[in-house]
């Protein structure tokens, strides 16, 4: 028996072109009759295949003969034929039948045969045909095992394999974690590399976030992750490496690491920023990308500081400065939180001034803002944690006062600041004129003067006319897509000017989905692995738009899920 082959229609019709109609029929006949006793009497009795495929005489050889699939051909409109001869076996054929389409010997008659009929009328009135395919089912496994974050282990699952069989598919059959392992690896290869051949005929420039985090295991990583805006006008994020740096995290070292991921994506020649955060290291890692060549205005743009981190060194500074003013307030919710055996007199108290059962989280410092939501609800409950925390200290200068509250109150008051004046306005707007002739002289520069021109009146159109932002759902990149045409060198600027994220904030997501994917369940997982991992999930988000879905968020959890038992929920 030889393994199945494909065949496009033309090639069938060209192969058996000169045999003729009438014979062809004579010698299937024939077949039929023959097929199971190899040649002798019939036995009367008929393999369910037969019910799936069309015997082809070969020309010229008696008794031999193409088996093509009905199913394929009539519904997957390609040609998968099978070499057959009178006398031999078909367990090519059967094992097609079932791996691809999910038909075995116990289901004809019966369960598969009616969902092969129930799928063949839906495609008759315009649906999508469906059939079982173990081989397509593992793909789709691998895929949604790493999309939330489970362990190879899960296509194992006895609990799964029941529940499958019985109420989705019969034919179904465990996976192997090692095959699951096997196969979003490949999928993760392939992936890789359709994503190097998208940048090697990638026409703009990204703009690069990295930083680096230490597991629980005490393993060092370093993420990549890659910015652009595509020729639809689409943000697009992917994460290009994240792997282990064993080596000591100095600014050279960095450098090494950076390079060579932009190298493997060809990307080397398109860097338009990197966004870092404060780290000595990373600002030693700037000035050996500035020796780089291709960097716009001499590398005067690549270097993006995080504004988040920037925000949250301010924000540390000033909260040590009131530390000592809000410290009894901490102490007492703190207090309040591990009080554990006293929680019917809590939530008795809480029901007293009307208030439900509050679960106190934790003030994180790496969370400027945390201080703030803690303020703000704790001075929904002064009242409750005054009476609470006072009646179980017997030092008075332990108990808290109106006069703390209301330090605390004025602390989280909000301040009205005012709009920047125009004067400041306009200095920003004529320093960006002057960077936008800037660039726009570099991309022209190797261009015949006239296409500098040209170049150079796009621009002066585009600051004469002016941006309308008077309603309210402008979107920036769909303006510029819609004037591409009329401003086609500065579109493309914009691509890449708008692309420059201003924070880290991509590679702390990472961070956040490679704590997920080594936890205690998963923590000997190799270094391959968890990149593979990581980057492939980040992949499969990007096809079906999900990257930006927020995820949970523990210290939103008392806001979300804290529950009143006096409610009943």
């Amino acid at each position: 028996m030889e393994e199945g082959r494909d065949y496009t229609p033309e090639e069938f019709e060209a192969m058996f072109a000169s045999q003729e109609g009438s014979n062809r029929n004579e010698e299937v006949e024939q077949g039929e009759e023959e097929e199971e006793a190899g040649g002798s009497k019939p036995s009367g009795k008929v393999s369910y295949v037969w019910k799936y495929y069309e015997k082809v005489p070969v020309p010229n050889k008696p008794r031999h003969f193409r088996c093509v699939c009905t199913v394929c051909r009539d519904i997957k409109k390609i040609m998968k034929s099978y070499a057959w001869s009178i006398g031999t076996g078909f367990g090519s054929m059967s094992r097609h039948l079932m791996n691809d389409h999910g038909i075995t010997a116990s289901g004809v008659g019966s369960q598969t045969q009616t969902q092969l009929s129930g799928f063949m009328s839906e495609q008759a009135g315009g649906g999508k045909p469906f059939f079982y395919s173990q081989k397509n089912m593992i793909d789709h496994m691998a895929t949604f095992v790493n999309l939330e974050e489970l362990p190879f282990t899960y296509g194992e699952s006895v609990n799964l394999e029941n529940f499958n069989r019985l109420a989705l598919q019969p034919s179904y059959s465990h996976v192997n974690r090692h095959t699951l392992k096997d196969r979003t690896m490949e999928q993760y290869k392939e992936q890789k590399k359709e994503l190097i051949a998208y940048f090697a005929n990638f026409d703009g420039r990204v703009a690069l976030t990295s930083d680096t985090w230490t597991s629980k295991q005490n393993n060092p990583f370093m993420c990549v992750t890659v910015h652009w805006i595509d020729n639809d006008f689409f943000l697009q994020k992917r994460i290009i490496a994240f792997d282990i740096m064993e080596e000591k995290h100095t600014g050279y070292n960095i450098y090494l690491r950076l390079k060579k991921t932009l190298d493997k994506f060809n990307l080397t020649k398109k860097l338009f920023s990197i966004s870092f955060d404060n780290a000595s290291a990373n600002t030693k890692c700037i000035d050996y990308v500035l020796q780089m060549d291709d960097l716009l205005l001499n590398g005067d743009l690549v270097h993006v500081r995080c504004c988040a981190h920037i925000i949250n060194l301010s924000a540390q500074e000033g909260l040590a400065f009131l530390a000592p003013l809000l410290e009894p307030i901490k102490t007492c919710i703190n207090w309040t939180r591990n009080a554990r055996s006293m929680k019917t007199q809590w939530k008795t108290l809480c029901d007293k001034h009307g208030l439900r059962n509050k679960q106190w989280g934790t003030d994180c410092a790496t969370r400027w803002n945390s201080t703030y939501k803690l303020i703000k609800q704790a001075l929904r409950y002064k009242n409750v944690l005054t009476e609470f925390y006072n009646s179980h200290q017997r030092d008075e200068d332990a108990m808290i006062d109106n006069s703390m509250w209301t330090i605390a109150a004025n602390i989280y008051a909000k301040d009205k600041g005012e709009s920047s004046s125009s004067s400041s306005v306009t200095t920003k707007s004529a320093r960006f004129d002057d960077q936008l002739h800037s660039i726009l002289f570099r991309r022209t520069q190797s261009s015949s003067s006239s296409t500098s021109t040209l170049a150079t009146k796009e621009l002066d159109d585009y600051l004469t006319h002016g941006v309308d932002t008077n309603d309210t759902d402008f979107n920036i990149l769909l303006w510029w897509k819609a004037r591409s045409i009329q401003f086609p060198l500065l579109s493309k600027i914009a691509r890449d000017v708008l692309v420059v994220p201003a924070s880290t904030v991509a590679s702390e997501s990472a961070f956040s989905a490679g704590g997920r994917v080594l936890d205690d369940k998963r923590s000997r997982l190799a270094p391959p692995t968890v990149k593979m991992c990581v980057c492939k999930r980040d992949w499969d988000l990007a096809k079906i738009r999900r990257q930006g879905a927020k995820e949970f968020d523990p210290l939103e959890a008392d806001e979300i899920v804290a529950t009143d038992a006096s409610s009943g929920n």
